[in-house]
């Protein structure tokens, strides 16, 4: 007998089982399907074991790559020259202390199917999907945040000095994880900003060069926490149409204003620290401030505890136009960048639903930020709209600290 058939007989079996799971899911997910099969069986039992096998097989090879990709050091860095530094240059050497965050935070409804060609746009689709994101709900958060000070932690930035930001940006909470067989394997959160505005060129360079932030320059209005948030806008270059003829001009993009003061609500106070903020938000938006079922995925999802950690990573996708072809990117790659709370000062809910203060959003039409389309954000603007009015499901405003940290290349594309 042979000295391998033992072990090949186990390998066999195992490729079996995998493959029957895979099968098993398969005939769950289209139980129309389950008659046909078994006529199959009984016509062609050889030829089904043996497809029953092939799929083991490749699950065995997704799972063997996750492993390698997730537990055997993921991206390999190769020795890079050192970074020419310049007393005017912009793209500050991270990882960045923040303090003095003022954040109002508009919650408004998108499409989770938008959402997920969003997801598939930016992320999955340059990675062949090797890892995967997919939308967590069809919330996104609409922020616009007033920095007092953002340095660099390390010398030589540090010593520079100090640097402020007013930030406007959508936010989409994401799943990420990995496709093995017909089985998507959640394995972790991460925030994905589509559009973000800021007022000065050392935030926009630092944070394309740096992270891949897809930062836009732009003017902010965003009231002080001593003012009432009668209105918060953005104003930003932008083409009315696409056409050869069509000059930028700086116009206004979009603006929060408060309608109306509304009815006060119990859960309307000031928050003491970050847990009690997070709590709140979520119990208000989800019914429950414990569990979430992420739809098209079903899995229940600690929301809360996963928050909690005060530490919430930031995907992007940092790519850079190549020099020779305009159409290829000589660096693409998927970066996640974790930032960490350092201190909690305040926070206070400012309305939800009919209770509250109620604010409205207002986009206007521009080929060149077609926010509305992109997030579905509403259905679309009406016929000759210059604008489309979005109604905000619940508002609120933070003061905190953070530091942004060094990034991980989750996914790069080969080099030449």
């Amino acid at each position: 007998m042979n000295s391998n058939s033992p072990f090949q007989a186990i390998q066999s079996s195992f490729h079996t089982a995998l493959g029957a799971i895979s099968t098993f899911t398969e005939l769950l997910h289209n139980p129309q399907n389950v008659t046909n099969y078994l006529t199959e069986i009984q016509q062609k039992p050889d030829q089904l074991l043996q497809d029953v096998v092939a799929k083991g097989k490749n699950m065995e090879q997704d799972i063997a790559s996750f492993v390698k990709t997730y537990f055997g050091g993921g991206v390999q860095q190769s020795s890079y020259p050192q970074y020419i530094e310049r007393a005017d240059g912009q793209a500050f050497n991270q990882p960045y202390e923040i303090k003095g965050t003022k954040m109002y935070g508009f919650v408004v409804e998108g499409s989770m199917t938008k959402l997920q060609e969003v997801c598939d746009k930016y992320l999955n689709n340059p990675s062949n999907s090797e890892i995967e994101y997919r939308p967590a709900t069809n919330y996104l958060i609409l922020t616009f945040n007033d920095i007092d000070s953002l340095t660099s932690i390390y010398s030589p930035d540090h010593d520079k000095g100090i640097n402020s930001e007013q930030e406007a940006a959508f936010w989409m909470l994401t799943v990420v994880g990995k496709k093995i067989g017909p089985f998507f394997v959640a394995e972790r959160l991460a925030w994905f900003m589509p559009y973000i505005y800021v007022n000065n060129s050392p935030a926009l360079v630092s944070g394309r060069e740096v992270y891949g932030f897809f930062k836009q320059l732009g003017e902010l209005q965003i009231p002080s926490i001593e003012q009432k948030p009668d209105l918060l806008s953005v104003d930003t270059l932008l083409f009315k149409e696409f056409t050869p003829e069509t000059r930028a001009k700086n116009a206004r993009l979009l603006e929060v204003r408060r309608i109306t003061p509304g009815e006060q609500h119990p859960a309307i106070k000031t928050w003491d620290s970050f847990e009690e903020a997070i709590a709140a938000i979520t119990s208000l938006l989800f019914d429950s401030a414990n569990e979430i079922v992420i739809p098209g995925l079903q899995l229940p999802l600690n929301l809360l505890d996963y928050v909690i950690q005060k530490i919430v990573p930031i995907v992007n996708l940092k790519q850079i136009r190549d020099v020779e072809d305009s159409k290829k990117a000589c660096y693409q790659a998927i970066i996640e960048s974790p930032t960490q709370l350092q201190t909690f000062h305040s926070g206070r809910l400012l309305g939800f639903n009919n209770f509250g203060d109620k604010f409205e959003l207002t986009i206007n039409n521009f080929a060149n930020q077609p926010l509305v389309q992109d997030l579905g954000l509403h259905k679309g603007f009406p016929p000759g709209s210059e604008s489309v009015s979005i109604p905000i499901k619940l508002s609120f405003l933070l003061n905190f600290d953070f530091t942004l940290q060094n990034g991980v290349p989750v996914w790069q594309a080969p080099k030449k």
